[in-house]
């Protein structure tokens, strides 16, 4: 990353519940579009602004008697709404020691009536230490019963010569923490992953397995169970101003919706996309990549011994990447043309050096695992290179397809305004129209000549081999819309089934602007069929929280900066 802001922006994730609404499906629709009512946030409710910005994402407590939001604001405030008219129940402030400041980006997890949080303590505006904290949401206060942890970490260099340590000025929190379920276990396991908030070096990838079970029983001593290390790089020089841009160390895990967690009755997978550096198998180096773990978080990228005996950082040989059962490595398609930034900057670069030159790293998206009617399992990764990966769920290494959805922005004559932020930060959502898998992307540009938006792809099967297809996009390429809309990180995509006057699939998004537009697209064609201008600007990579009838947005008020939560009735 180019900046701190590249890499500080904006996590969120999702809670998607076909809860039982008031919603009528046969409800009137107003010149083609399904009307919309806003609830709060109004002026008689000064709660619903924040003193600071919100960038994790909301959550919904239902356990508690009526529904509840969960909204944690940049300055540690974790602060509990009533979901029906936005009201402040009550907040608290996560704990630091006096004369720290915090920044909590990374969205919690909710394991029953206890809320995970993450965040990071500052001095002077250098992070000195990593926090987890458990809320108690049900007496409203930080649960002693599992004192408060400071990650620390320390691992063996891949040459056995030195020690990796967890850094706290380079290290950064953004991934939204991951929970999952274990026999036997009352509180399961959490993931907390780390990547930097710049390109200061030393930075590298970091994942946390916490054990809940051993923290409350043991307290700090216990809690931390394995640690994954995606560069084990003790000596990190650089001389270059940005530390992406020679390929060395980085891999940072700083996705916001974090690593992707499949959970396969029990059987649980960790799919972890990883950012700036280089994949070198010699020296355990998996940065620009996906990566596939067990709980317990032991690596083994399982590539073929023979065919990456003389593995070539900058020039692998396919056989070699497509051997590898746990590790994917980007690379172009044949129909591919190569990437071409407009003022040759990858000219006398291959592949790999022209997406840690351009800042194009793969670990700015989380994939998803997409079923084919055959029985046959894909993932489909997207890049901040504006490419959609289609890769083999149970053979990584196995890139089926690569197509380029989105521009590579700027031109000869019209400057990319974010280069830095590539084309596409994203996790896609998928629904099926026809019997065919359907997933939606939503990509941007920051230029003036490039058209952008939502772009829908059809997972096929070509003679026999799974390929991605293009669907639909929104707004249509050629439209003057499509040179207007979608110039910045847009907002994440939602997706509801039970909505809309056939109960079809909707895919929600905000394109962010002075007063952002939520979008209600009908997966079925791209048509829109709810257009609203929010009273602020919406928020960039922040999923819209969808409840029953109900949908609810960060945003900020124009000019002000003030955060708040709006929220609005689908159907009036």
């Amino acid at each position: 990353m180019k900046s701190a802001l590249s890499r500080c922006g904006f996590l969120v994730a999702s809670i998607i519940l076909s809860a039982c609404s008031s919603f009528d499906p046969a409800m009137s629709v107003q010149n083609g579009l399904l009307p919309l009512a806003k609830i709060f946030p109004t002026v008689n409710l000064p709660s619903s602004a924040f003193a600071a910005s919100i960038i994790a994402s909301p959550l919904l407590d239902t356990a508690h008697g009526k529904p509840r939001l969960i909204v944690p604001a940049s300055d540690g405030v974790v602060a509990i709404l009533d979901a029906e008219t936005g009201t402040l129940l009550w907040r608290l402030q996560m704990p630091a020691d006096p004369g720290e400041q915090i920044q909590l980006i990374s969205t919690p997890v909710m394991i029953g009536d206890k809320l995970v949080v993450s965040y990071q303590c500052l001095r002077q505006g250098v992070r000195t230490r990593h926090q987890l904290v458990v809320v108690d949401l049900k007496h409203q206060r930080i649960d002693d019963s599992f004192p408060s942890l400071t990650f620390t970490a320390e691992q063996p260099s891949s040459d056995g010569k030195g020690m990796v340590k967890f850094n706290p000025p380079t290290v950064f929190s953004h991934a939204e923490l991951k929970h999952i379920d274990r026999v036997d276990s009352q509180y399961g396991l959490v993931y907390a992953a780390f990547g930097n908030a710049g390109d200061v070096q030393p930075y590298h990838g970091w994942v946390f397995e916490i054990d809940m079970d051993a923290w409350r029983r043991q307290g700090v001593a216990g809690a931390v169970k394995n640690v994954l290390l995606t560069t084990p790089e003790a000596d990190c020089p650089v001389k270059m101003e940005y530390g992406t841009q020679e390929m060395i160390c980085g891999g940072g895990v700083w996705v916001p919706t974090g690593p992707l967690v499949v959970d396969n009755q029990g059987d649980v997978d960790l799919f972890i996309p990883t950012g700036n550096g280089q994949v070198d198998l010699v020296r355990h180096d998996y940065a620009n990549a996906l990566l596939r773990v067990k709980p317990g978080l032991q690596f083994d990228a399982a590539c073929d011994a023979q065919l990456c005996e003389a593995f070539n950082p900058k020039q692998p040989s396919a056989a070699c990447l497509e051997s590898c059962k746990n590790l994917f490595i980007p690379r172009l398609a044949a129909h591919n043309a190569p990437l071409k930034p407009p003022y040759h900057e990858c000219d006398d670069k291959d592949f790999w050096e022209c997406l840690a030159w351009m800042d194009y790293d793969l670990g700015g998206n989380t994939p998803i695992k997409v079923s084919l009617p055959n029985g046959q399992t894909v993932l489909v990764q997207a890049g901040k290179d504006g490419a959609a990966y289609l890769i083999d769920a149970e053979q990584l290494g196995k890139q089926y397809d690569r197509l380029q959805i989105a521009p590579v922005c700027g031109s000869a004559t019209d400057l990319c305004k974010l280069s830095w932020a590539g084309m596409i930060v994203t996790q896609p959502v998928q629904t099926a129209v026809g019997g065919d898998p359907v997933v939606v992307i939503p990509a941007f540009n920051a230029d003036q000549t490039h058209s952008s938006g939502v772009v829908a792809l059809k997972v096929v099967l070509a003679d026999g081999q799974p390929r991605l297809k293009p669907f639909w996009t929104f707004p249509k390429a050629g439209q003057a819309e499509a040179l207007q809309m979608f110039r910045s990180h847009p907002s994440f995509p939602a997706l509801t089934t039970h909505l809309g006057a056939n109960g079809e699939a909707i895919i929600w998004i905000v394109d962010i602007g002075t007063h952002g537009t939520l979008y209600g697209i009908r997966a079925q064609d791209g048509a829109v069929v709810v257009k609203q201008t929010l009273q602020g600007t919406g928020r960039q990579l922040s999923m819209p929280l969808i409840v029953g009838d109900m949908i609810y947005l960060s945003s900020k008020m124009p000019g002000t900066g003030k955060a708040m939560i709006e929220a609005y009735r689908i159907g009036g």
